[in-house]
């Protein structure tokens, strides 16, 4: 893929997300290709919010345990848990679209899920740079962050499992989201891994 091809499916993501969806997946992209997109777009999240981390860091005391200052501080670790968070987001995007008749794969579920975090990646750079120059603007930026994660979701499953209703997909992934993350707490919790409050 050439830069222009690049800059091109950016415009096209924010436009049309699913008329880029089915451009990704009709473009042929060997599954080796999507592993090293993935390994790619992960290590560079996580050496993004390194970056943030040094640019701007806390006042001295501040948020001291903080398991997020902990993995920022540690890429490679952010990176590992980047890369099990993709492969778990591209197995339900692909299994739960499934459950409800939908005939995505996870090959293309992946590469779908890499391609909404290099979208989230330019995000990421822009909120970055906002915040040297003008702060406020950062945390506008990380709201629609989110709004844009969960917007693209909806409309690459639409194409991915050739779904019509978009409100259906969008309750489907909140659901999805809320199920996963009850069962991840649930299971934190049993091995202990919530900070203990201080009495």
């Amino acid at each position: 893929m050439s830069f222009d091809d690049f800059k091109a499916l950016v415009g096209l993501t924010f436009r049309n997300p699913e008329a880029a969806a089915t451009a990704l997946i009709g473009a042929g992209w060997p599954v080796s290709a999507r592993w090293m997109g993935l390994m790619l777009a992960v290590t560079v999240s996580a050496l993004l919010a390194w970056l943030s981390s040094q640019l701007f860091p806390l006042p001295e005391g501040a948020g001291d345990g903080s398991p997020i200052l902990t993995l920022t501080s540690q890429p490679m670790v952010l990176a590992g848990m980047q890369l099990v968070a993709v492969l778990l987001a591209a197995g339900l995007l692909a299994g739960v679209g499934r459950m409800f008749g939908g005939h995505g794969t996870f090959e293309d579920a992946l590469l779908l899920t890499v391609w909404i975090e290099v979208v989230l990646l330019l995000v990421q750079a822009v909120q970055i740079a906002a915040t040297l120059i003008l702060p406020g603007v950062a945390g506008i930026l990380g709201i629609l962050a989110i709004a844009l994660f969960f917007w693209l979701t909806v409309q690459f499953a639409k194409a991915l499992h050739g779904f019509t209703s978009g409100p259906k997909v969008f309750l489907g992934v909140i659901g999805t989201a809320f199920a996963v993350g009850f069962i991840l707490s649930l299971l934190a919790a049993s091995f202990g891994l919530f900070p203990e409050v201080p009495q």
